[in-house]
Parts: C-alpha cells; sequence; structure tokens
C-alpha cells in the first residue's frame, strides 16, 4: 500500500501555488495603483483648469463692472467737456473688449475640457476587454 504523504511533502507542493497567488495579487495591486495615480494626476488637471477658468471669469465680471462704472461716468461727464468724454468713451471700450477676452477664454475652456477621469474609465475599460480575452 502507498503511504500517506507527510505534512512537508504538501507543503511542498503548496509553495507553487501560494508563489503563484502572491505574484498574481501583486501584479493586481500595482495595477489599481497605476490606475489610481493617473486618476490623481487627471483630477489636478481638471481643478486648474477650473481655477483657471473661475479666474478669467471673475476677471470679466469684474471689467464688466467697471465698464458699467465708466458708462455712468460718461454720462454724467457728458454734460461737461467734449475732452473727458473721449477719455472715459476709450476707457469703457477697452474694459469691454477685456470682459469679453475673459469671458470668451473662460467659456472655451470650458468647451474643450474633457470629461473628469476620461482616460482613467478608458483604461479600465481595455483591462476589463483584456482580462475578457485572455
Amino acid at each position: 500500500m502507498d503511504a500517506p504523504e507527510s505534512p512537508a511533502e504538501n507543503a511542498g507542493a503548496d509553495q507553487p501555488l501560494r508563489s503563484a497567488l502572491g505574484g498574481l495579487l501583486g501584479a493586481g495591486l500595482d495595477a489599481v495603483r497605476t490606475r489610481l495615480d493617473l486618476a490623481a494626476v487627471e483630477l489636478e488637471i481638471h481643478l486648474l483648469a477650473l481655477l483657471r477658468v473661475l479666474v478669467c471669469l471673475i476677471g470679466a465680471l469684474a471689467c464688466a463692472l467697471l465698464a458699467l462704472a465708466f458708462v455712468l461716468t460718461t454720462l454724467l461727464v457728458a454734460l461737461w467737456d467734449t475732452h473727458r468724454t473721449l477719455a472715459l468713451l476709450g476707457a469703457t471700450l477697452v474694459f469691454l473688449g477685456l470682459a469679453a477676452l475673459f469671458g470668451a477664454l473662460g467659456a472655451r475652456t470650458l468647451r474643450n475640457q474633457p470629461r473628469v477621469l476620461q482616460g482613467s474609465l478608458q483604461q479600465l475599460c481595455e483591462d476589463q476587454r483584456r482580462a475578457g480575452d485572455g
């Protein structure tokens, strides 16, 4: 009759299985870490773009309010001398132009902005596709 295997022989047979599972777990954790790093970078890019848009919008608002103040001042001074009126009208046009420029820059940035974490989601779909093929 065959003798039962000793516990030492069982431990030797389980060693390659444990090593393979450990390698698989390590590879999975590395993949998750890579995806999280990518997600963090994408989130940082989106936050910086949002900050830029906010600065442009605040600049547009400030310039629009200054333009309104100059328009009102121009109307008041229009009844006095003609030279002051020309200067105030020029300043009003400058601030209106700046407001339009900042507003257009902010709107363009928002329109061209990709979805948040779009690259990470694409990579996860690619990983899923590879796992399904393998």
